[in-house]
């Protein structure tokens, strides 16, 4: 069920701390609110990737050493009121959503663009606009500018919508709590933390293992007996 905009105010308003629904700052609600869903802000805060030296991120390295390729390629922009950010066509940013959100365990949203701003080109996420229950901090977007000008963005500016689904139950696996959660209680913008998901870390037990067999082939004595170079 989705929720309609009494109840996603009534949700806001609840005295229970288990059923209540956390967004804040709500700057304007009279603007904000839709018949069933809630629109949210963008913040001040962004980041590019610049490509021009970058081949690619190696998932099997130290996950430091791809936090520190990362760093090392990534831009943070923060604007200031008043200034714009400007996306160009093509163009691929991270920002966040001004406000903080925190859905109780009963309730999961789902994130998507207002139509004022899609007629423009921008798009606010790419694969990820569903937030599960029990997930509390900012919400990222993946900006895209698929038209054929510039957009600036300041922020504040309501460029997305939440609507929210009612659970026939509360989950017995919030967010919060699940063991590989990476994104839990962050502000501002964040980006991927890709290389932290178990599946990298298993690969690169294996690629430690085959390098080291490989190494140790190359030690093991020729067929002449002797140590192969």
């Amino acid at each position: 069920m989705i929720l309609n905009e009494s109840q996603i105010l009534e949700r806001l308003l609840s005295p229970d701390p288990a059923r209540r629904l956390v967004v804040t700052p709500l700057l304007a609600p009279e603007q904000q609110f839709g018949p069933s869903s809630l629109d949210v802000r963008l913040g001040p805060d962004f980041k590019l990737v610049r490509t021009s030296r970058l081949t690619h991120l190696d998932p099997l390295k130290d996950p430091a050493e791809i936090e520190a390729d990362v760093a090392r390629y990534t831009e943070n922009v923060v604007i200031q009121p008043g200034e714009p950010f400007v996306l160009h066509p093509g163009e691929f940013a991270l920002a966040s959503t001004l406000e903080f959100i925190r859905l109780p365990f009963d309730i999961a949203a789902r994130l998507e663009g207002r139509s004022t701003w899609g007629r423009l080109g921008l798009e606010v996420h790419a694969t990820a606009g569903f937030v599960d229950p029990g997930f509390s901090g900012a919400l990222t977007f993946e900006l895209k500018n698929s038209g054929k000008v510039p957009l600036p963005l300041y922020a504040g500016l309501r460029v997305a919508q939440l609507c929210f689904f009612q659970l026939s139950e509360a989950s017995q696996l919030p967010y919060a709590a699940k063991r590989y959660t990476k994104y839990s209680g962050r502000m501002g913008t964040e980006g991927s933390q890709y290389f932290r998901d178990p599946e990298y870390a298993a690969l690169r037990a294996v690629a430690r293992m085959r390098l080291a067999g490989e190494d140790a082939a190359r030690r093991s004595p020729g067929a002449d007996g002797e140590a192969a170079p």
